[in-house]
Parts: C-alpha cells; structure tokens; sequence
C-alpha cells in the first residue's frame, strides 16, 4: 500500500473586535475541500457557514456540502458536536466533512476561552503559570493535566 495521509488545518482571523472566523481545510489521497464559519464572540453563535469542495473521490460526495448552512445559529457550547455530527454525519452527510468541522469548533472552543479570560493580551502573559492556571481552569477544569483537579501527593 501507498503511504496513506491525512492533514487537517485550522486558522483562525478576527474579523473584527465582535467575530472570528475559522477557516479549516482538509486534505487526504482523496479528498480536498475547507469550511468557514463565522462566530459572533458575544454569543458564541454561527452566523455564517459555507465550504467548498477541490477534490472529492466521487461526484456525489460534493451534495453534501448543501449541509453547511444548516450549522448557522449554532451556538459553540457543551454537546454541539451531537448537534453538528446529526447534521453533517451518517446517511446523508460525510465523515469527513464532520471531522474538518469538529477540529473546527475544537478551535474556536479554546479561542473563545481564551479571549473570554483575556490569554492572549500582554497582561495575561505576564501571570505566573499558577496564575494562568487559576484564571484558566474555572473554563478547562479536568481537560488536561494543567487543569486537572487530582490532588498532588506528598
């Protein structure tokens, strides 16, 4: 077998001082396509949604990007990849399509935080680590080491 290859790619741009935008891209042996969505920061929701398709192993694959506009008013909370995954997964969707948009939303998620608790101004990076910490782990409680909650043993 050929050397077989997946490479997801997520960036992110302020619109402006009230939205992001997410612009994630997919491509593999078979497929290349990227999706964009607009969030609105204050209410965390999708305002727009739209993909493109450059490649795709057959012509049928590419209705399925009709499913992008239905994740517009979407707000990017607890349990919106269930809600995404009914939309753009399964029968009449694609797995593909679904995971380019979960690593999507995974990154807005962590933009979102960040910009919530202020990480990415100068102040923020000046904080200790245990200050960070602190500030950070009401939001990423148990999400990773850094936030977990397991007490330290002496």
């Amino acid at each position: 077998m050929d050397f077989i290859y997946r490479t997801i790619n997520s960036y992110v741009h302020d619109y402006d001082d009230k939205e992001i935008i997410i612009l994630s891209q997919l491509s593999d042996f078979a497929h290349i396509f990227e999706v964009k969505l607009r969030i609105e920061l204050n209410s965390k929701k999708i305002v727009q949604a739209s993909g493109c398709y450059y490649k795709t192993p057959y012509k049928v694959c590419k209705e399925t990007l009709l499913l992008i506009n239905q994740l517009e008013g979407l707000t990017v909370k607890q349990g919106i990849l269930k809600e995404i995954a009914k939309i753009l997964a399964g029968k009449r969707g694609c797995v593909h399509l679904f995971e380019l948009v979960e690593n999507a939303i995974k990154l807005a998620s962590t933009i979102l935080i960040g910009k919530h608790i202020n990480y990415f101004s100068k102040e923020f990076q000046k904080l200790s680590d245990n200050e960070k910490i602190k500030k950070s782990k009401e939001y990423l409680k148990n999400t990773c080491l850094a936030y977990s909650d397991i007490e330290e043993k002496p």
